[in-house]
């Protein structure tokens, strides 16, 4: 077990603040110890969480609830995201993601800054519109673990009927550049590209997969299974998007056969769960959004359908042990799901 922790931290060794390994040590230990037994109240706090930097975001995705009519963008401000590092010096890594595009917080690379001085490596999910050359100049000087870009599209039509107000050309030559100047550094971020696979583009699976390579992603991931964040109108305007799992798979097993491309495949397979095979959120993670709540997981990521507390008022240590989580972590062991987790149960 010892071994497994170090393995886990060796990813994560030239980040961390000397200061803060012990702390990150011990926790990271009880939770390779005891992740597995499903514990309601566990001794452990997570060692990667989301936070969301904003809701605002410059695009309009068909699928996304950012495009629902008054939607309203807040961006996290500072004081709320030191309150988060500052009660979670155990964390390896926090992934800067939410509902919003994370960039378009003035203050996003000075949240990278502060994570970092905590011995917390950073990753990010970006529309990539918001790459410029002296955006990422900055951002490469940070330590930042990994890049994840949408690529919703193979052709320009396609990529912006999905992604609403979004210019295709911008965005894959910020790509290039980004792929470019990161390769450039021995230590570098991993890029990765991310489809939401979806009737829209179906017909340019393949495609995507090829385009990405041609960039010079390092992974390239497709989601099948799009979240409704718990909401019947999301439900309702998703489901028809949707392309069974088993349309591609066999393109997928061809090219993780084939070792002539660079570039890895994977399916994000997180959101489809079944009473077998139960939700590790609860146990192992969990979501803060820009007004400094906690909900269970991203893929909920909407504090008006289900919090804990919020850290600005009570510690999250607190809030992790409270009773409402420990009922919520019986809930999903026991299989009773809340209306607003089923949507990733098959």
């Amino acid at each position: 077990m010892l071994m497994l922790a170090y393995i886990c931290m060796k990813k994560y060794i030239y980040f961390i603040n000397s200061q803060f390994l012990f702390i990150k040590f011990i926790n990271l230990l009880k939770f390779f110890l005891l992740k597995n037994f499903r514990l309601v109240n566990p001794p452990y706090l997570p060692i990667s969480m989301d936070v969301e930097p904003t809701t605002g975001c410059n695009f309009r995705c068909t699928m996304c609830q950012v495009s629902s009519p008054g939607f309203k963008s807040q961006n996290m401000n500072l004081e709320t995201f030191k309150n988060f590092i500052h009660q979670n010096k155990q964390l390896l890594k926090i992934k800067l993601q939410g509902m919003g595009e994370p960039t378009v917080n003035n203050k996003f690379l000075e949240m990278i800054d502060i994570a970092n001085q905590s011995g917390i490596v950073v990753e990010f999910t970006t529309n990539g519109s918001l790459l410029s050359q002296k955006f990422i100049h900055e951002l490469l000087q940070k330590k930042v673990s990994k890049i994840t870009i949408s690529i919703d599209g193979a052709t320009k039509a396609t990529f912006e009927k999905i992604r609403v107000k979004s210019n295709f050309n911008e965005i894959i030559n910020n790509i290039k550049l980004l792929v470019k100047l990161s390769k450039r550094n021995f230590l570098r971020p991993e890029i990765c590209a991310w489809t939401v696979v979806q009737k829209d583009n179906i017909e340019e699976f393949e495609k995507i997969f090829f385009l990405c390579n041609e960039i010079g992603f390092d992974s390239l991931s497709y989601q099948f299974h799009i979240s409704n964040w718990g909401k019947q109108e999301w439900q309702n305007i998703n489901k028809n998007k949707e392309i069974k799992l088993n349309t591609k798979l066999n393109f997928i097993r061809n090219i993780k056969k084939n070792n002539i491309f660079k570039i890895k495949i994977n399916m994000f397979t997180e959101n489809l769960l079944s009473f077998e095979k139960k939700c590790k959120w609860p146990i192992r993670s969990s979501y803060i959004d820009n007004q400094g709540f906690v909900s269970p997981c991203c893929i909920i990521g909407d504090s008006k359908v289900i919090n804990f507390g919020n850290i600005n008022q009570n510690n999250f240590k607190e809030i992790w042990n409270s009773k409402n989580y420990i009922k919520f972590r019986k809930d999903i062991n026991n299989n009773k799901l809340p209306t607003f987790c089923k949507n990733c149960y098959k």
